[in-house]
C-alpha cells in the first residue's frame, strides 16, 4: 500500500521529535544517565515530546538560525535557559554563561547530547554552522563527545540536504574568510557532526514500520521548506503512518524570527 504526504518544516521537526523521544537509548538515559538538549528548535520539539511541556516556547529555545536575511542569532535576553536531564531530573542552565561542560566529565556511552545541524550531505553526514571563534556551544562539546564516547543524536529535516560532500564544504568556510560586506548575516565556519542522524525517513521507519521516499522538496507560499514523501508498506502500517501524519498536520509555524 502507498500514501503520499507533505510536511512543513515544523511538522517534520515534530515527527522527528516523536521518533527520537521513543528511542530505547533515550529511555535508558532518562533512568540511568544524562540527556543534554543543545539550544536549537529541533531540541525544543524533542523536549516537548519527552516532558509533555507544550508550554515551552520553542522559538526561544534557539541560538542560531537562517532567515531570509542570512545567518542570524537570537539575542541573549530572548533566549531560553538550556535543559539538561540528570537521571530524569530537569536542570535548567543559564545559557550562555552555563552549559553542559561541568557535567560531561561524568558522562559516557549511556549519555546523550542532542543537537541539529545545518546541512546534510550526499553521504548522510551532517555539518553545523559556527559563528564564534571558539566554535560556540557545540565547539565546547565535540571533544568531550569524541573522547568519552557520548552519544550524539542529530535531528535533521530533509530540506537541509545538499548533493555535495561535507569534506568539500568545510575547508571553504571560516569566519575570517569572507570579506566585509560579502555575507548575508553572520560569517560562519563549519564543524562536522559525527553522530546518529535522524531524518523524516528514519522517523517513519521507526515509528510506523514504513519505507519513506522523498519525491519533492520546497514550494512557494505556505509550501516553502516542505518535503513530500511517499510511504510504502503493508496496509496497517501505512494506515497508521497516515493517521499519525495527519495528527501533526497544522503544527504552528515558528514565526518569531525576522
Amino acid at each position: 500500500m502507498r500514501a503520499m504526504v507533505t510536511l512543513t518544516t515544523e511538522e517534520s521537526k515534530r515527527l522527528i521529535a516523536r521518533s527520537i523521544a521513543r528511542m530505547e537509548s533515550i529511555r535508558v538515559a532518562l533512568k540511568e544517565g544524562y540527556i543534554g538538549f543543545s539550544i536549537c528548535t529541533s531540541c525544543g520539539y524533542i523536549i516537548q515530546e519527552i516532558l509533555g511541556k507544550r508550554s515551552l516556547d520553542i522559538s526561544s529555545y534557539c541560538c542560531g538560525y537562517i532567515a531570509s536575511g542570512g545567518s542570524s542569532s537570537v539575542s541573549d535576553d530572548s533566549r531560553s535557559k538550556l535543559l539538561l536531564l540528570d537521571h530524569g531530573q530537569e536542570r535548567w542552565l543559564n545559557f550562555p554563561e552555563e552549559n553542559f561542560l561541568k557535567y560531561m566529565k561524568r558522562m559516557g556511552e549511556k549519555d546523550i547530547i542532542i543537537k541539529s545541524g545545518t546541512i546534510l550531505d550526499k553521504n548522510g553526514y551532517a555539518g553545523c554552522l559556527v559563528g564564534s571563534r571558539g566554535g560556540g556551544e557545540y565547539g565546547d562539546y565535540l571533544p568531550q563527545i569524541l573522547s568519552l564516547g557520548i552519544q550524539l543524536i542529530v535531528p535533521m529535516t530533509l530540506n537541509k540536504y545538499a548533493p555535495i560532500d561535507l569534506h568539500e564544504i568545510m575547508p571553504e568556510m571560516g569566519i575570517e574568510r569572507f570579506p566585509p560586506g560579502r555575507v548575508h548575516g553572520h560569517a560562519c565556519g563549519m564543524m562536522p557532526m559525527p553522530g546518529r542522524v535522524v531524518t523524516e525517513i528514519d522517523a517513519f521507519r521507526d515509528l510506523y514500520g514504513v519505507r519513506a521516499m522523498p519525491v519533492a522538496m520546497g514550494g512557494v507560499g505556505s509550501g516553502i521548506g516542505c518535503v513530500t514523501l511517499i510511504l510504502i508498506g503493508d496496509s496497517d502500517a501505512v494506515e497508521s503512518a497516515w493517521t499519525g501524519t495527519n495528527e501533526i498536520k497544522g503544527e504552528p509555524s515558528l514565526e518569531n524570527y525576522s
